[in-house]
């Protein structure tokens, strides 16, 4: 291999493993969301509630 090809190849790795890397610290930083803002919990939709009319917006 020559060595344009071999500094290619360094430079390839160093973004794919340099971004796994730093999506894992990013993950281990700010995890999933346990809890969401009042108003974003999912209450269900109109098939939930079959006794209130259904509202479509044509």
């Amino acid at each position: 291999m020559t060595g344009e090809a071999i500094a290619l190849l360094v430079v390839s790795l160093v973004i794919v493993w340099g971004g796994l890397v730093a999506s894992i610290i990013a993950l281990a930083r700010r995890p999933e969301r346990t809890e969401w803002p009042h108003g974003w919990q999912h209450e269900g939709g109109p098939e939930d509630r079959p006794d209130e009319p259904v509202e479509h917006d044509t």
